[in-house]
């Protein structure tokens, strides 16, 4: 008795596991090569779509998607944002400076927004006191000029869709 019932929990949990995964979020994906990520330093303007979803735009004609791995309602209420790279340095603690390895990368610990693990967006309300909730970002991927513009002036849902089915930009070789 207890082998049947066993089999069919097992099998009821895997197929609500599968479910679930299916309408999850979207797996992290950071940008690479890392020279087309967003610096923080040089964005210039954003558009918030809803409250796990903004545009940014950033020097250099760049454009970007984020979207937030959960809901961030401070996105909404808050004037200003500012951007936290996730990837930094470790001290050591002595005058050796850091620690190579892990939980440093020297790359992309210089304000550079990858979607790389613990990046995130932050609101501020003006002063920035360090006590505002980080909105971790789940995905971040390059869009067009014409689909970061199509965003203003449309309502959240159809803002989303337009830029679901928006292509993502891929970095172009320059030659030598």
């Amino acid at each position: 008795m207890k082998t049947p019932l066993t089999a069919s929990l097992a099998t009821a949990l895997a197929l609500a596991a599968g479910l679930t995964s299916a309408a999850g979020p979207t797996p992290r994906t950071p940008i690479r090569p890392i020279g087309e990520c967003l610096v923080a330093r040089q964005v210039l303007d954003w558009g918030v779509v809803d409250d796990r979803r903004l545009v940014v735009k950033s020097l250099g004609s760049r454009y970007y998607d984020i979207q937030l791995s959960h809901s961030c309602r401070d996105l909404n209420r808050r004037p200003y944002l500012t951007f936290r790279d996730g990837l930094r340095p470790t001290p050591l603690g002595s005058a050796r400076g850091f620690r190579p390895g892990t939980g440093s990368d020297p790359v992309t610990s210089d304000g550079r927004i990858c979607g790389d693990l613990g990046d995130a967006v932050i609101p501020v309300s003006g002063v920035r006191n360090g006590t505002e909730l980080p909105c971790r970002i789940g995905n971040i991927r390059r869009i067009d000029r014409a689909t970061f513009e199509g965003v203003f002036g449309r309502d959240s849902d159809s803002a989303n869709a337009m830029l679901d089915s928006a292509p993502t930009l891929q970095p172009v070789a320059r030659s030598r």
